[in-house]
């Protein structure tokens, strides 16, 4: 089991130290610098004890030790620059060194997590991975200062022994015996301390993912007056974080229990056998000192090293737990050597196109051809695959057979940048950036100019509620544009879509969310900005689909007819059955079955 667990950690200490080599000669200088502290825990008895023996050597002629006591005095001088240099200077690094490294590790994990397709966030909670990335960056300060400790106090206790073998064999063989068992005792708590940290970083960042998903939605639990029960709610959670903090901590607390036994036990022998070496002559006064000093600085170090042990812990725990994100494998990824797509018509082609949602296929062999510029109409009852096909052509899922041409190129072939950079997508269900209105509509072109975005607002019928904004363009909308109507916020969309000058534009349910009045102004826009591109249009509003060159009729993935809106009608089938159904101009909300 602890091999396992060691096992999972290299991952983690070969991540973290990716990051270390980037600052290689900082970290490098930093734990050289930390010997200070050894230096300082050693060096320094040893003069003490020098000064002590010169004292009693010429206890009768004093004036006569004054020579070797100027050097001794220029030898402490000396340490204290030395060591307080070294201290300073380890500040300074560590300034730069760990702010730098934070900034490096959040950077790689928001870039990892970012490339994930659509699919991933639909199961992970945003506020548990953005803690998660938080985490690791703050636990690697913690860890990397815990080493920092670690290397002097090693170095002090191996110096410290060696310095006692010079003064006595069996004032080394207690230090080199309280050593070893206090060691022993930290790696005897240590697996399960690391254990139980473990399970408390899992729990904390599920804690924190449910307290984001709850504020995030504070209109709901207000609409609802559900306060209460979304405290409960969080009190579960809560409650489970508590007790695994408590069983991390109470574990530590245990561990300090024996170590303290273990440092009283040893200080105290230490204690009886210096009196008596000393009432014996075995050793000198200054040597006595010596050794009181060095063990109490070497007791002191350890003990502060122990210090530093549970947030050790609890850091590896939430660095292991934080580090899971990058263990998630990226679904949809660039082909070495992919290209840039280039367009020219707009022609999409699926071949034999098969893919799987879930437990169940929705997709399979299917073929389908658009033509450059043609403008299509995507239409069947929920679940029936309309955005599915949509997600596939923008590659936001991978296939699981076939391909998805577009001018005769796979789009498995090419970049993901330059395929969605060519696609206009105008959702349903717009969520805009909490960021001013200029921003949010150039996202789409944020090299484009103030004429440029302003001439988009104005196609998309934007224009005008902006200019009646407090700031105008540079009016801040919101989280997800609260700030905004429903229909202010499809009409920032559509000019978004309308700014990016894409050659294939994605309609779905465009229009749903306005007014009559204003969706006739953007349908006669929509019109315009169609014309010599190739569009897709996701409607349960049938009479948006009128106009189209063809229509698809989506069924269980499959597409079970097609023609335009008159050659559909004449038919009579499942199309002209959904025209005459629909009530308002919309289709009833019907879900497809399993």
């Amino acid at each position: 089991m602890k091999n396992i667990r060691f096992l999972n950690l290299i991952p983690v200490i070969s991540f973290i130290f990716t990051f270390i080599k980037m600052q290689r000669f900082r970290f490098f200088s930093i734990f050289i610098l930390s010997l200070a502290w050894s230096l300082d825990a050693t060096v320094w008895p040893y003069l003490l004890r020098s000064i002590i023996d010169i004292f009693t050597q010429y206890d009768v002629d004093r004036m006569a030790a004054w020579p070797i006591l100027q050097h001794l005095f220029l030898y402490i001088a000396l340490l204290w620059v030395v060591v307080e240099t070294g201290f300073r200077s380890r500040g300074f690094l560590q300034a730069a060194a760990f702010p730098k490294i934070e900034a490096d590790i959040r950077t790689a994990m928001f870039d990892h997590v970012q490339h994930h397709s659509p699919k991933y966030f639909t199961t992970h909670f945003a506020g548990n991975l953005a803690n998660k990335i938080n985490d690791m960056a703050a636990q690697v300060t913690i860890i990397l200062e815990s080493l920092i400790i670690f290397i002097p106090v090693c170095v002090t206790c191996f110096v410290s022994i060696i310095l006692f073998f010079q003064i006595h064999t069996l004032f080394a063989s207690i230090l080199i015996t309280y050593v070893l068992i206090h060691f022993s005792i930290c790696l005897f708590f240590t697996p399960k301390c690391a254990h139980y940290s473990d399970l408390h970083g899992e729990a904390r960042s599920s804690l924190a993912g449910k307290i984001v998903d709850s504020l995030s939605n504070n209109f709901a639990v207000n609409l609802f007056s559900r306060f209460t029960f979304e405290k409960q709610r969080i009190l579960i959670s809560q409650k489970e974080e508590q007790t695994k903090n408590h069983q991390a901590k109470k574990y530590v607390a245990y561990m300090f229990l024996f170590l303290s036994t273990i440092c009283l036990f040893a200080s105290l022998t230490i204690s009886a056998f210096i009196i008596l070496y000393w009432v014996w002559g075995e050793i000198t006064t200054g040597e006595a000192i010596q050794i009181f000093n060095t063990t109490w600085n070497v007791m002191l170090s350890l003990w502060f090293l122990s210090e530093t042990t549970p947030p050790f812990f609890q850091a590896i725990g939430l660095a292991s737990q934080a580090y899971s994100v990058m263990c998630d494998p990226q679904d949809v990824l660039d082909l070495p050597g992919a290209k840039d797509l280039i367009i020219e018509r707009g022609e999409i082609i699926f071949e034999n196109v098969s893919f799987q949602y879930g437990k169940g296929t929705l997709f399979e062999n299917k073929d389908v051809h658009i033509k450059g510029g043609e403008k299509v109409g995507l239409v069947g009852s929920s679940g029936a695959g309309k955005s599915t096909f949509v997600n596939l052509i923008l590659r936001f899922y991978p296939l699981d057979k076939g391909r998805i041409l577009i001018d005769g190129q796979d789009i498995q072939h090419v970049t993901r940048d330059s395929l969605r950079s060519q696609i206009a997508l105008i959702p349903q269900d717009t969520l805009l950036f909490h960021r001013s209105l200029k921003e949010n509509i150039s996202y789409s072109r944020v090299d484009a100019s103030q004429e440029e975005i302003e001439e988009a607002a104005q196609l998309s019928h934007s224009d005008a509620f902006i200019k009646k904004c407090s700031e105008g363009y540079d009016s801040l909308v919101g989280d997800k544009g609260t700030k905004l109507s429903g229909g202010e916020r499809q009409r920032i969309a559509i000019a978004r879509a309308v700014l990016s000058k894409a050659p294939i534009l994605i309609f779905d349910e465009a229009t749903s969310a306005l007014d009559s009045v204003t969706e006739s102004y953007i349908q006669d826009s929509l019109a315009k900005l169609s014309e010599s591109r190739t569009t897709l249009v996701v409607a349960h509003r049938l009479s948006t689909l009128v106009k189209m060159d063809r229509i698809l009729v989506f069924s269980h993935g499959k597409i079970i007819e097609e023609g335009s809106h008159k050659e559909l009608l004449d038919k009579k089938g499942h199309y002209a059955h959904m025209w005459n159904m629909q009530v308002g101009g919309f289709l009833p909300e019907i879900v497809e079955p399993d």
